[in-house]
């Protein structure tokens, strides 16, 4: 059987420091069925001339220039390009293992899944690693199980919502409109995330470390910014939706964004927000009532 392709998404803004690193262990990969669609979101360094100059060296790599609009419109805009029939997510800082594109179609093609999940390496500005990923040594007993989406959530996520750690369906993406909140910077994977699992019935997980997460001082997770509005953004996203009836991990994961903002906002959070829960209950408990009854 011919390998399908995987289509790589690449948001890149000012990133040169570590670009040529992530784009050559891409380059390294086993799994050679592949395209590199890379958006450069308007940067003001050398990271578009990088792109491109690599760009003309593999005609695997596709280079998309546009202005500055964030992370999520730039994932978009990659998303309306691909042609493969797998999606995979990449940071420009990080690194991917050279078996991670091989390991995860590996894993979708002999389950027949619809979402495989597998596990990352968490590496310093020298690529050495900093600390251990407990939660693998968690998830190792589920290692080729099929689950579903309510399962995968709570056993599997376990609250962390890694594109890169995960291989999607472009045909769940495209079938259902998946995409991410526009100008959202925080948790708009988990959206994504969580968007998608309402779709996926066959999800599996994968024991093994597929990808480099570098963590060092400037990257958004070190950085102390406000971020109340996206998660604002979420909740509202997310109340708008109508297809929650899908699984109660939408109202965990509801739950875990109002708990996120209250904890970290105090009583900022209006009121009528703690309410989406129970309305969510209530609906999804009346729509199961209408489809069964």
């Amino acid at each position: 059987m011919q390998d399908k392709m995987v289509s790589i998404i690449l948001p890149v803004y000012n990133a040169q420091r570590f670009l040529s690193l992530c784009l050559d262990s891409i380059l390294r990969q086993s799994y050679k069925e592949w395209e590199l669609i890379a958006v450069d979101d308007g940067s003001i360094d050398d990271s578009l001339e990088i792109l491109e100059t690599y760009a003309g060296k593999d005609h695997r790599i596709h280079v998309i220039s546009k202005k500055n609009e964030g992370v999520s419109v730039a994932r978009n805009v990659a998303l309306e390009k691909v042609q493969g029939e797998y999606v995979y997510f990449v940071d420009a800082d990080d690194v991917v293992m050279p078996e991670a594109l091989a390991i995860l179609v590996n894993a979708m093609e002999t389950r027949d899944a619809t979402f495989v999940k597998s596990d990352f390496l968490p590496i310093d500005e020298e690529g050495k690693q900093v600390f251990v990923n407990k939660k693998q040594v968690i998830r190792r007993r589920y290692d080729g199980k099929l689950m579903g989406a309510e399962t995968f959530y709570h056993k599997i996520l376990m609250k962390e919502y890694f594109l890169w750690t995960c291989l999607f369906r472009r045909d769940i993406i495209e079938k259902n409109q998946i995409r991410f909140i526009p100008h959202c910077r925080l948790m708009e994977d988990a959206a994504f995330m969580v968007d998608y699992l309402q779709y996926s019935d066959r999800n599996v997980y994968k024991d093994a470390c597929v990808y480099g997460y570098r963590k060092y001082y400037g990257t958004v997770s070190d950085v102390d910014k406000s971020y109340k509005d996206d998660l604002m953004l979420i909740l509202s996203h997310i109340k708008s939706e109508t297809n929650f009836i899908a699984g109660n991990f939408v109202n965990a994961f509801m739950a875990d964004i109002v708990k996120n903002v209250n904890s970290k906002y105090g009583n900022s959070i209006e009121r009528k927000e703690y309410r989406i829960l129970e309305y969510l209950n209530k609906a999804r408990i009346f729509c199961l009532y209408k489809i069964y009854k």
